[in-house]
Order: C-alpha cells, then structure tokens, then sequence
C-alpha cells in the first residue's frame, strides 16, 4: 500500500502565527491608524460588530477574574465561588456589548458638534477596535492586580494602563471620525480620569 502524504507548505507557521485575529491585535500596536484602515475592509457587518462586542464583554469579564478570586472570602466554599464568578460572566455577556454600543453612540454624539466625519458604523467599529487592541494591556493589569496588588510596580501599571488604553482609543477614534490630531482627545480622557480618581479618593 502506497501511503500518500499532503505537502505542507513551508511557510505554514509562519503564516498562524502573523495571520489572524489575535495577531492583528498585536501588529495594531504598531500602526493604530492602519490597523483601523485594515478592519474597515474586513469587519464590513453588524453581526461582525455585534461578535466583537461579544468579545470585549469575554476580555473584560477575564480582567476582573483573577481579583475575584484572589479577593473572595476564604471561608466561602469552591461552589459559592463558582455561583459568583458565573453570575459575573451572565453580566458580562448579556449587558456588556448593550453598554458598549451605547458608549461608542455616545463618543460619536459627542464628536459630532466638532465634526466628526464617522457614520455610526465607523464609530462603533473604531471604539471596539480601540478596547480589542488594548485588550492585552487590560488582561495583563487584571492579572497583575489580582495576584501582585501589594507591589509598587504593579501599582504603577495601572497608571501605564490607563495612559496605554487612553492613547490607543483617541488615535484609532479620531482616525475614525477624520480628526487632524488625537491629542485633544487624549488629554481629556487623563483630565476624566484624574477627576474621577479625585472623586472616588
């Protein structure tokens, strides 16, 4: 019996590991405007949108995981923990991507009066792709908090974090809605957030 194998082209890993979505997330990082231009072409329905809006709730509710497990109460029993961390997940899922649509309506309302030039779906595209992309950084500070939240250093990234969420959403949002600069932008996000951390403080 003659056994026939399949040629397997040569630049086959080459091809996993620099195609696809979860490195375009990575190779974003390294054009945020372009990446944007990319998705355009590719993300071109509601249900796309609608499965990254699914996406961000799954990446958001990984952020807060390992703190709720790490800060439970230890005398709680396994099946106490397991109940909460599935009614967070629910919450996730089903409120999440409403939350998030109405925040990149709202950003697009808002950007409007300074004419912004997005239609609603480039909007809701470029604020989804803005929270994908910096998904990494979220997901690495969720488990840093969670686990080191006594060391300074992770202390300190949290700061990273919010300055690296808040620069990748203004470029790749005011790319979107045809913006000359995203400084604006990028500076009114750190004066919320500083106003907001007085305000918790």
């Amino acid at each position: 019996m003659v056994e026939t194998r399949k040629n397997i082209p040569e630049n086959v890993v080459l091809s996993l590991l620099l195609r696809g979505f979860v490195p375009d997330i990575f190779k974003a990082c390294f054009d945020l405007k372009r990446s944007f231009k990319n998705q355009l072409s590719l993300c071109t329905s509601e249900s796309k949108l609608l499965a990254y809006a699914f996406f961000i709730s799954i990446i958001l509710f990984l952020e807060r995981l390992p703190g709720r497990v790490s800060h439970y109460n230890v005398d709680h029993s396994g099946e106490v923990l397991f109940s909460y961390v599935g009614i967070d997940l629910f919450a996730s899922i089903y409120f999440v991507p409403i939350f998030v649509y109405f925040l990149a309506s709202l950003a697009h309302v808002i950007a409007y009066p300074f004419k912004g030039r997005a239609s609603f779906f480039e909007a809701r595209l470029a604020f989804f792709w803005a929270i994908i992309v910096a998904s990494p950084i979220l997901l690495l500070n969720g488990l840093l908090q969670g686990f080191f939240s006594d060391f300074l250093v992770v202390k300190l990234f949290y700061y990273v974090k919010v300055f690296g969420c808040a620069w990748i959403f203004s470029v790749i949002f005011c790319e979107a809605e045809g913006f000359s600069s995203n400084w604006g932008l990028f500076s009114g996000l750190l004066a919320i957030f500083l106003f907001l951390s007085f305000l918790i403080n």
